[in-house]
């Protein structure tokens, strides 16, 4: 019994630890794609290992189909960055810290933002990317409202996601998908595609909730972590692509909670009767 009561209270810590270090990925992936808004500015924040933050520093900008750009640089021996040429001049501040801010967003700062650093420019280590997406209101008539806010589940459930599209008058060309932000991809990937159409029969629209309105709905069964992260609903229209505000989707904490206290209460359990067992042979 003294074993055990020692034992629990390093249990209780190992459990917490764990929950909180899940909170904490959660946070860390809505952040790896950003949802800006034209009005609004944006601060990416540059997050290194300890022996990289000593070498030189450099945050890159990449564009589906075309190659990095080197938008800021900090050396090693320099108490400030500066910003490239090209980008002294777009919008962008550059902090002491080498966090980078984009003070009104807009199209053109659209893309994946990757900090990292090394010796030199062949030898850079890169944290993990941030997408960032700039919803210009003022470009379109068109808004999507995405719900739940957040989703917490237990492994093969279902999470049901919402998407209004507003107003209900959809052009032909008007295309609803879903796509996902996790760990350990560069760029989002597309799930599931809503495909408009002008004939009323094959319209995708699944249920009028009012005159102005169009709800998409999204299925799908969470079975382990790598169908977790943010799901995203987007509406492309006129050339335009209008993104939801993002539902992070996570096992919840009582699932979490269930999974390490177990194998740690068989340890505890069995440890003592190992010792159990050694005390009698002691008396033998």
């Amino acid at each position: 019994m003294a074993c055990l009561m020692k034992t629990a209270p390093s249990c209780i810590l190992i459990v917490l630890f764990y929950i909180m270090s899940s909170a904490q990925a959660v946070e860390d992936l809505k952040r790896e794609f950003i949802s800006a808004q034209s009005d609004k500015p944006v601060t990416l924040d540059c997050k290194l290992e300890h022996q990289t933050v000593k070498e030189n520093q450099f945050w890159y900008k990449q564009i589906s189909g075309q190659e990095p750009q080197e938008v800021a640089l900090k050396l090693k021996d320099k108490d400030k960055g500066s910003l490239s040429p090209g980008f002294d001049k777009s919008g962008f501040k550059l902090h002491n810290n080498f966090s980078l801010t984009i003070e009104q967003p807009n199209k053109t700062h659209e893309g994946m933002y990757f900090c990292g650093g090394g010796g030199d420019r062949n030898s850079i280590k890169f944290s993990k990317g941030t997408f960032v997406a700039v919803k210009d209101h003022s470009q379109s008539e068109i808004s999507v409202l995405q719900s739940p806010a957040f989703q917490t589940l237990s492994p093969g459930e279902a999470v049901n996601l919402q998407c209004t599209v507003q107003p209900n008058n959809q052009p032909a060309d008007q295309q609803v998908f879903w796509f996902r932000s996790s760990a350990g991809r560069s760029f989002p990937e597309i799930i599931f595609t809503h495909h408009s159409s002008s004939s009323s029969s094959n319209r995708q629209c699944e249920i009028s909730s009012s005159k102005d309105g169009c709800v998409f709905n999204f299925t799908k069964n969470i079975f382990n972590t790598t169908d977790t992260g943010t799901y995203y609903c987007a509406v492309a229209s006129c050339g335009k692509i209008i993104i939801g505000d993002g539902t992070p989707v996570d096992f919840s904490k009582l699932y979490l909670f269930s999974c390490c206290i177990f194998p740690i209460c068989i340890f505890v359990y069995f440890h003592i009767k190992f010792i159990m067992a050694n005390t009698r042979i002691q008396f033998i």
